[in-house]
C-alpha cells in the first residue's frame, strides 16, 4: 500500500472519530428524542463499526472499491445523528438524508465482493434507491409543516406550503417504490448466491443472508407503514432490520475468517496429497479441490514459451480481458513451470491463488517434464506423419518430372535415331539430312542428362555425399541468382543425416529468400555448438516471413523435428529475416569413413 494511501486511511479514521464525538454530544443535548443515552450509543456504535472495517477491507484490498463503500455506510450514518439537533435547519438536513446510509448499505451488498456493481440495470436500480430516498423525506417536509412527527420537533425549515393531496399520493406511492426496489435487489442477492462456485460461498454466504434478511425486514417495514397502523408490530420490525444492519460488518469479518480458514485447510490438504508424487491428474485434482475450482486446468510451460496440457496438447492462456478464465503463472526458483486456468472469480482472492501455485510448484516442476516429452513425441509423431505425405507427394512429383521431362526427350531421341537409320540408306543427300538430326540427338540427349542431374541434386547432392557440407554449400551459393556469403563451416565431416540435413535447411531457405525476400545478399553459417549443429540463413529482405503459410519451412520444421532438432524464424517486417536450425549431432554418431 502507498503511503499516500496510508495518510488518506489515517485522515478518513481521525475524521470519522471526530463525528462519532459530534454524535454522542448531539444525541446527548438533543430536546426533543426519547432515550438519548440509548441513541448516542446505537448511532456511535454503529458509525464506528462500518468506519473501522471499512478502512480496514480498504487497507487490505486499495484495489476493491467494497471498504470505500462500507467506510461511506458509517459515514452517512451520521445523518442520523442530525436528526438529533436543535436546530431546525439542520435537523431537517438529517430527516432529508436519514435513509441514505441503509441505501448505501444496500449499494454495498450488490457491489460486493468486486466493489463495483456488475451490470448497468443495477446501477440503474441503486440509483433510483438513492433517488426515492432523498425525495420522498423532503417533499413530504416541504408539504406538511409538522412532519407528520408524532413528538415535538424544532422546526420545519423546508416548509412550502401545505398539500394534503400529494401527501396522501406520497403515503402510498413511496412504501410501493420502496418495496419494488427491495424486491428486485433481494431476487438479485439470491440469485448471485446460487450462482457463486462453491469457492467463493464460504465468504459470501454470511454477508449475503445477513444483508438478504435486512432488506427482507425494511420490505416488511414499508408494508406494514401501507397496510396497518400498529406501531407495536412497525417498531419490532425496526428493531430487527437494524439488528441486522448492525450484523453486515461482522458478517463480513465472519465471510473473510471462514475464507480464510478455509483457504488455510485447503492449502494444508494440498500439500498432504502432493507430499509423494502425485500423478498428473491427482496433481490437478488437490489443485482443483484447494481453489474449489472443478473447472481448473493446470498448464506445462514448454522452453519455447508454449503451453501444454498434461497429455501434451498444446494449450492457450486466457486473455486479460476474458470475461470467464483467468491464468496465473506459476513459477519455482524465478522460473516459469506452468500456469494455473481457473474461474476469473478467483482473482478476488490472489493470496489464496499464489499460496496453492507455491504449493504446487514442485509437483508441477516434476510433471511439466513428462508434458514437455509427451508434447514432443506428439509433435513428433505429426511430423513424421507429415513426412510421410510429403515424402509420397515428392514421389509423385518425381514421376511427373520424368515422366514430362527426361522420358519425353528420351523418346525424342529414339525417334530420331530411327530417322537418322532411314536417311542413312538415302545416299549422300540423306547422309546431310541424318547429320542435323544426330546434331539435335545430341542437344536432346543433353537435356536429358540435365534433367536428370537436376532431379539427382534435388533427392541427394552428389557433391555433399563426395566432398562435405562446404562445398555443396559453395555450390549452392554459385546457383543462386543473388550474392550468397557461405561463411564459417565446420572442417570436419559432420554425421551424414546432420549434413544433409543442413545442406536441405539451406537450400530451401534461399529458394525462400530468392521466390519471396527481395534481398540483395544472403549469408549463411553454419558451426558447432554444445552438441549441435547449428546452422544459419541470414537475407536483408523484406522480412514477414510465416512459417504456416506455405509447405516449404514447414516441411524444414518436419525433418528437424524427425531428429529431434528445432527450426527458429526470425523475420521483422523490412528488417530482413534469420532461419536458424538446430541439429543434434548425437542424431548420427557413425563416422564419416566407415560411411565411405
Amino acid at each position: 500500500m502507498s503511503s499516500s494511501l496510508h495518510r488518506a486511511l489515517a485522515a478518513l479514521a481521525l475524521i470519522g472519530l471526530v463525528l462519532v464525538g459530534l454524535t454522542v454530544a448531539l444525541s446527548l443535548t438533543s430536546d426533543h428524542i426519547e432515550d438519548r443515552g440509548l441513541n448516542a450509543a446505537i448511532v456511535s456504535l454503529l458509525m464506528s463499526t462500518y468506519i473501522g472495517v471499512g478502512l480496514y477491507a480498504w487497507w487490505r484490498r486499495p484495489q476493491n472499491r467494497f471498504g470505500a463503500i462500507m467506510t461511506a455506510v458509517g459515514f452517512l450514518a451520521f445523518s442520523a445523528a442530525l436528526c438529533a439537533s436543535n436546530s431546525a435547519l439542520i435537523f431537517c438536513i438529517g430527516i432529508a438524508s436519514s435513509s441514505l446510509y441503509l441505501v448505501a448499505a444496500i449499494h454495498m451488498l450488490l457491489a460486493f465482493p468486486t466493489g463495483r456493481i456488475p451490470t448497468r440495470a443495477q446501477r440503474w436500480l441503486i440509483g433510483s434507491a438513492y433517488v426515492v430516498a432523498v425525495v420522498a423525506p423532503l417533499t413530504m417536509m416541504m408539504f406538511d409543516r409538522d412532519g407528520s412527527f408524532d413528538e415535538p420537533i424544532p422546526g420545519n425549515a423546508f416548509f412550502v406550503a401545505d398539500a394534503p393531496g400529494l401527501l396522501s399520493v406520497l403515503d402510498i406511492a413511496g412504501p410501493l417504490i420502496g418495496v419494488a426496489i427491495i424486491k428486485a435487489i433481494s431476487i438479485i442477492l439470491v440469485q448471485r448466491w446460487r450462482r457463486a462456485a462453491p469457492h467463493e460461498r464460504p465468504a459470501l454466504s454470511p454477508l449475503l443472508w445477513t444483508g438478504s434478511t435486512m432488506i427482507g425486514l425494511l420490505a416488511t417495514l414499508l408494508t406494514v407503514e401501507l397496510v396497518a397502523s400498529d406501531s407495536r408490530i412497525a417498531d419490532v420490525v425496526t428493531w430487527g432490520a437494524l439488528a441486522m444492519f448492525a450484523a453486515l460488518p461482522f458478517a463480513f469479518l465472519a465471510g473473510l475468517r471462514r475464507s480464510r480458514v478455509w483457504r488455510a485447510g485447503a492449502v494444508a490438504d494440498l500439500v498432504a496429497s502432493l507430499g509423494g508424487a502425485p500423478a498428473r491428474w491427482k496433481l490437478r485434482d488437490a489443485v482443483a479441490d484447494a481453489l474449489g475450482d472443478p473447472t481448473l486446468q493446470v498448464a506445462y510451460a514448454l522452453d519455447d514459451g508454449g503451453y501444454v496440457d498434461e497429455l501434451g496438447h498444446e494449450l492457450t492462456l486466457p486473455d486479460e480481458d476474458d470475461p470467464e478464465r483467468a491464468a496465473t503463472e506459476v513459477r519455482r526458483e524465478r522460473r516459469r513451470v506452468g500456469a494455473l486456468i481457473h474461474d476469473r472469480a478467483l482473482r478476488e482472492q490472489p493470496e489464496l491463488v499464489r499460496t496453492v501455485a507455491t504449493a504446487a510448484s514442485l509437483a508441477l516442476e516434476n510433471q511439466r517434464l513428462n508434458a514437455e516429452l509427451r508434447a514432443r513425441v506428439e509433435e513428433l509423431q505429426r511430423s513424421r506423419k507429415r513426412l510421410i505425405e510429403a515424402g509420397m507427394a515428392e514421389r509423385r512429383r518425381l514421376e511427373r518430372d520424368l515422366h514430362d521431362g527426361a522420358q519425353q526427350r528420351l523418346v525424342s531421341l529414339s525417334l530420331q535415331l530411327g530417322l537418322v537409320a532411314q536417311q542413312l540408306d538415302r545416299g549422300d543427300a540423306g547422309v546431310r539430312a541424318a547429320r542435323e538430326l544426330l546434331e539435335g540427338a545430341r542437344t536432346e540427349a543433353r537435356s536429358a542428362l540435365e534433367d536428370l542431374r537436376e532431379l539427382a541434386r534435388g533427392i541427394h547432392p552428389a557433391v555433399l555425399t563426395d566432398r562435405g557440407l562446404g562445398p555443396a554449400l559453395e555450390a549452392l551459393a554459385e546457383r543462386a541468382p543473388l550474392p550468397v556469403d557461405v561463411g564459417a563451416v565446420p572442417d570436419e565431416r559432420l554425421p551424414g543425416p546432420v549434413e544433409a540435413a543442413a545442406y536441405f535447411v539451406v537450400a530451401e531457405s534461399l529458394t525462400n529468400v530468392v521466390k519471396y525476400a527481395e534481398a540483395t545478399r544472403a549469408e549463411v553459417r553454419v558451426r558447432r555448438e554444445h552438441g549441435w549443429a547449428l546452422v544459419e540463413v541470414r537475407d536483408d529482405g523484406v522480412g514477414g516471413a510465416d512459417p504456416a503459410a506455405g509447405t516449404g519451412l514447414r516441411g524444414l520444421a518436419d525433418r528437424l523435428a524427425a531428429m529431434d532438432g528445432r527450426l527458429e524464424i526470425e523475420s521483422e517486417p523490412h528488417r530482413g529475416t534469420t532461419i536458424r536450425a538446430r541439429v543434434p549431432l548425437a542424431a548420427d554418431r557413425e563416422p564419416a569413413e566407415a560411411r565411405a
